[in-house]
């Protein structure tokens, strides 16, 4: 029977999508459909269905390299044997689709040599396998703002209050377990010197999380990034999981808790933690300071100097608001200290605003050297 080459296997494709991120820290496998064999009459195989595995913007997309095992030369303890991860590329909406796994080719049939003589036999070419990848697939948020503070300094107040995101908030620490994403759009936007073509393009997804804007645009996406504690950057706590997100962000906010017992230590403490995380490079970002709580901090200096009394160890409450701006001045490396209330909304719209104009031009600096 001569029958024509067969179809070819299908492609492993990612494709950008608005959806959330149901599978994560699980492992799936995706296999795409296989080609028909050729039929009678000369008729060419059917090509198999590609399969698309869709992913929120943002997801960076490598390939998992598993060394090869050979227990008589390496010893079981050999960190040797950890896998090794290549880059492959990042799916944003400028470049929505990308090929990760092309399929396999369909083999010869015997129709390409029927025009050979009687009785000559040429071998045919096999049919090829496609490839075979483990990926790792890590969402990194893309925002302008990543707040970042101890666990219960206000994170999630302020973001509420600013945006028209709806975060969990409560009076116990850990209150926020996930990112949360908000658009702050200001009140005058003609303050600002953009392009007065230039139209907002933040869009909503089913979720209520934003969808990334034209870099003109005249709002900011803030991310709320989980309580940070001692350890986060070894893997104690939330934050580990989650410091990733902010390495896309262009500005820290350092929200810093008034009422804290050690405003200074909780302060240098973070900074640490964003140091010894990766290659040290959120270290180097640039960070606005913001002083939160001050609706109930330095209200009353009777119940200060009882709280220090009754405290043995070396940590201080600052009485007023100067003393703490003064400690402040000289352990911060810069000039941006900014002081608010989240919950009664002090000093809210001029942080903002600020905020806005700084990010406007450290988002041109980055652009002037890249």
């Amino acid at each position: 029977r001569i029958r024509k080459r067969g179809g070819g296997g299908g492609d492993a494709t990612s494709s950008v999508s608005s959806g959330g991120s149901d599978s994560m820290g699980r492992v799936l496998t995706f296999r795409a459909e296989n080609g028909t064999d050729g039929g009678r009459q000369c008729r060419t195989g059917k090509n198999g269905k590609d399969v698309i595995v869709r992913v929120p913007p943002g997801t960076v997309v490598q390939q998992e390299i598993l060394p090869e095992k050979n227990k008589k030369s390496r010893p079981e303890n050999d960190m040797t044997m950890e896998p090794t991860y290549i880059d492959l590329g990042t799916i944003t909406h400028a470049n929505p689709t990308f090929l990760v796994a092309t399929g396999g080719q369909g083999g010869e049939g015997s129709a390409l040599h029927s025009t050979l003589q009687r009785g000559v036999r040429r071998p045919r070419i096999p049919p090829q396998g496609g490839e075979r990848k483990r990926l790792k697939l890590t969402l990194k948020v893309v925002a302008d703002v990543a707040l970042v503070a101890v666990p219960n300094a206000g994170k999630s107040t302020l973001l509420s209050k600013v945006t028209r995101a709806k975060p969990k908030i409560a009076d116990y620490p850990f209150t926020t377990v996930v990112p949360n994403l908000g658009v702050w759009v200001p009140n005058n936007p003609t303050a600002y010197e953009y392009d007065e073509e230039e139209d907002e393009q933040y869009t909503y997804d089913e979720n209520g999380n934003p969808v990334l804007s034209s870099p003109k645009s005249k709002s900011l996406i803030l991310c709320d990034v989980p309580g940070l504690i001692a350890g986060a950057s070894e893997g104690i706590g939330l934050g580990h999981a989650f410091l990733r997100h902010v390495e896309r962000c262009h500005v820290i906010l350092h929200l810093l808790d008034s009422t804290s017992e050690d405003v200074i230590g909780d302060y240098a403490m973070i900074n640490r933690e964003l140091l010894n995380y990766g290659t040290g490079k959120l270290a180097t970002m640039p960070q606005v300071v913001v002083v939160n709580k001050l609706d109930i901090a330095f209200g009353n200096e009777m119940e200060v100097d009882e709280a220090d009394q009754d405290d043995s160890s070396s940590k201080k409450r600052f009485r007023s608001k100067a003393e703490l701006e003064e400690k402040l001045r000289e352990v911060i490396p810069h000039s941006r200290l900014m002081w608010i209330s989240a919950k009664e909304g002090e000093g809210v719209d001029d942080l903002m605003e600020r905020v806005a104009m700084f990010v406007k031009k450290v988002k041109e600096i980055n652009a002037s050297t890249e």
